[in-house]
């Protein structure tokens, strides 16, 4: 048996589908798993277990040079040849669903059209999945798709990354460079703006829990990010709070070595949770219950008033950011038990 997992991204998404991909290991002890995912979240799932083989689609790539198509048609070419049984869109996007129409496998699994971003991609399946409604994580209601309509078994969000050596050894350097052990990761970053919380209270942050912990604190940002570590540092000269650019593999050897992780709704967050780092979220315009920490024993922060518009990328209010920088030092108080 042949099964192909289509996630391409993000970050966070790719995480939270992993316990899925888990499952159907354990669940289809002979089938080999394959992945379609986007470069570069390609280099993370190579060290999760349970993968026979990877399929990089750089969809995003494709679409700014239209000019040429070998590549795409090469791909599904391929895919082809596998002769796929099995094929389960966790994405629900119309590129998703189509590259799993392409790979040619004889059941395609996805959401029925009311769980759909893009409800146009049901078209593509085969075997549209109705599963149970409820205020539950991404993470159940991505193991939903595996075993529908509910699944029933103990949910874990843990992801299983054997990280390199040379990855370890990389963060271990630049810690011992800046002098710092055990920091707490504040990550400012997010991919949709209305998600982030202001860089300069990250950078007001970091100060207090350096003046007041005595913790040293690292700042974490992906490479279009530049500017928010710009903000933060020059908000904290003479002493600029630290940092050094790490990738995805590296990004997970420094949560190994840190204490706590303090972000939005983000990827790093996410990973930093799979990966069993404690972690105080500022959520604005997200769900707790369903992209919060699945961790019960981490700290969630959120603006009193409830946010009208979740998962929106563009807000004219956008005021469930405006969180304190008390109420995060609070947070990171309370997951601490200082």
């Amino acid at each position: 048996m042949r099964i192909l997992i289509v996630r391409l991204g993000s970050l966070g998404d790719i995480v939270h589908t992993v316990p899925a991909q888990q499952y159907l290991a354990k669940r289809y002890p002979e089938a080999e798993i394959h992945w379609l995912v986007e470069p570069p979240y390609d280099q993370l799932l190579n060290h999760v277990p349970n993968i026979e083989k990877l399929w990089k689609a750089d969809t995003k790539r494709w679409r700014k040079d239209l000019t040429s198509l070998s590549e795409p048609r090469a791909l599904v070419s391929e895919l082809r040849a596998q002769r796929f049984d099995l094929a389960i869109d966790f994405q629900g996007l119309v590129k998703s669903a189509l590259l799993c129409r392409l790979s040619g496998a004889r059941r395609i699994i996805g959401y029925q059209r009311k769980w759909l971003r893009e409800p146009l991609a049901a078209w593509f399946y085969n075997e549209p999945t109705q599963i149970e409604d409820g205020q539950r994580h991404h993470v159940e209601y991505l193991l939903d798709l595996a075993d529908p309509p509910r699944f029933q078994a103990q949910v874990s969000a843990d992801m299983p990354l054997a990280i390199p050596a040379d990855a370890s050894r990389y963060v271990a350097k630049h810690l011992d460079r800046l002098q710092v052990k055990d920091p707490i990761l504040l990550n400012p970053g997010a991919g949709w703006e209305t998600k982030r919380w202001p860089a300069e209270r990250f950078a007001q942050l970091g100060e207090v829990v350096q003046e007041t912990l005595g913790i040293p604190v690292i700042i974490t940002c992906g490479p279009a990010e530049q500017d928010l570590l710009d903000t933060i540092q020059e908000r904290t000269l003479p002493d600029p709070l630290k940092a050094f650019p790490t990738d995805l593999l590296q990004l997970a050897a420094l949560c190994r070595k840190s204490r706590l992780m303090v972000a939005g709704d983000t990827g790093p967050l996410h990973l930093a949770v799979a990966l069993g780092l404690p972690t105080v979220a500022i959520l604005g315009p997200a769900h707790a219950w369903r992209t919060g920490p699945f961790s019960r024993s981490d700290v969630i922060v959120q603006h009193e008033r409830t946010c009208p518009h979740p998962y929106k990328r563009t807000c004219s209010e956008h005021f469930c950011m405006d969180i304190s920088v008390e109420q995060v030092f609070s947070g990171i108080t309370e997951r601490l038990g200082l």
